[in-house]
């Protein structure tokens, strides 16, 4: 037999050697991920009370992978004292490096959540109707959970890694905090690497993502009594000066304008990998005006844009800079009173990620998602950001898949991760990593 079909045989019993382990350890993973769960690793910078088990939960996380002795480090990096990050490395100093990412913080379960929670409860951990549920469990420490097994899976089954694979579990995440987050994984400006985000995908591979950025506009009026309104709407002599200005009359305008933006980009921004209406501007804060009996002296909206993969997010801060410029030089009041724009406001802007289906790290992927799922992926759009948007400025190409699913519950009440897709992610992580690392 030719040596090349003897290795080729030797390869595939590795693969089935890797997969079988995975199957015979599923009770192990399933424990660890239920024991995740019951962490209230909520981030500390959304909540008032010190009620975070965020940095005991990267402890416990950390002496847990110290005790499978796999990795050559496992360390606790953090410029934060309280949302430390976790960077496990096998093979640290090789060339050639596959990152898998996931975050270990989770969004606060409020107290109406908690009234309509009945999945378990929110920091149980419990395992129903083959299930495993609990805040985090779908965003994002499934997935998490599922690459660390799989590294551990592939070492323990004696497979000879030529790379390095680096494990990261990040904090910061949940508030685009990438400063103390991602900001802390060593190398990523130096060395060419492939990454694999665990965010939850509904088992979908998403080879490309919106960009995000969030801003506010505020504008400035004239308060006056509510008796003078019709004086600012037809004044009664010419020339005469206006006794007052509606800050949320003015506000309209503006958003008026920005909505018909919104569906003119649902008209003419086409992209192969996203339905219509996902590029898209969203207002989610109004506040103006101080008493019920005089016209608002100002008024404010705080809002976010999220955008096609293949724009510059430098030309669409720009055309949304233009189209509220547009407005203001038509209107007398806002010509001179321009309105006031800050973008980014409170996060950082998010740049899009838009990695070719047909790419090499792709074309290995797939190939492990169709072994263990019997059928070629669906690239997709995802149309949500995390930090694997902030990652991609590091110019790494960059696959976002994982097990848990927005309908699950993310963000809101009986949040829950399939224990089947787990698993079956686990084997995609490792055979991703043999593809890559072998």
């Amino acid at each position: 037999m030719p040596s090349s079909s003897k290795s080729l045989i030797c390869f595939f019993s590795l693969i089935n050697n890797v997969l079988e382990r995975i199957d015979k350890t599923k009770p192990g993973l399933i424990k660890f991920l239920s024991d995740s769960n019951k962490f209230k690793s909520i981030n500390p910078e959304m909540i008032d009370e010190n009620v975070s088990e965020l940095k005991e939960y990267q402890e416990w996380t950390q002496k847990e992978l110290l005790s499978w002795k796999i990795f050559d480090d496992v360390s606790l990096k953090s410029s934060d004292y309280n949302q430390p990050n976790i960077i496990a490395a096998i093979n640290k100093d090789v060339e050639g490096t596959l990152i898998f990412n996931g975050h270990s913080d989770v969004v606060p379960v409020t107290k109406e959540q908690e009234n309509v929670w009945d999945l378990g409860t929110p920091w149980g951990g419990e395992i129903i109707d083959n299930k495993i549920c609990g805040r985090g469990a779908s965003d994002m420490k499934g997935g998490s959970v599922a690459f660390l097994w799989a590294i551990k899976s592939i070492v323990e089954s004696n497979v000879d890694l030529k790379r390095s694979i680096i494990a990261t579990l990040v904090s910061g995440e949940e508030t685009g905090n990438h400063k103390v987050g991602i900001d802390n994984i060593p190398n990523l400006d130096v060395k060419k690497s492939y990454i694999i985000s665990a965010e939850p995908t509904g088992m979908k591979v998403c080879s490309s993502s919106v960009g995000e950025f969030y801003f506010l506009i505020k504008i400035d009026g004239r308060s006056t009594s509510l008796s003078n309104r019709h004086l600012s709407i037809y004044p009664n002599k010419i020339n005469s000066p206006i006794p007052g200005v509606n800050a949320i009359d003015k506000m309209w305008k503006i958003q008026r304008a920005l909505y018909d933006l919104e569906r003119d980009w649902g008209i003419w921004e086409k992209h192969d990998l996203m339905e219509a209406g996902n590029m898209n501007i969203n207002i989610s804060i109004i506040k103006g005006g101080e008493t019920y009996s005089a016209l608002a002296d100002s008024c404010e909206i705080v809002g976010s844009v999220l955008f096609k993969p293949d724009l510059n997010l430098a030309d669409v801060v720009n055309q949304f800079k233009e189209t509220i410029e547009s407005v203001s030089i038509s209107d007398r009041w806002l010509k001179n009173n321009p309105p006031k724009v800050q973008i980014p406001y409170v996060l950082d802007a998010k740049p899009p990620i838009n990695i070719s289906p047909k790419s090499k790290f792709c074309a290995d992927f797939s190939k492990a998602f169709e072994k263990i799922k019997k059928e070629k992926p669906q690239f997709n759009c995802s149309t949500t950001t995390s930090d694997a948007n902030y990652l991609h400025q590091y110019g790494h190409d960059i696959i976002t898949f994982g097990p848990g699913e927005i309908e699950a519950g993310v963000h809101g009440p009986n949040e829950y991760v399939n224990i089947d897709n787990l698993v079956e992610s686990t084997k995609i992580y490792a055979l991703s990593a043999i593809n890559w690392c072998t």
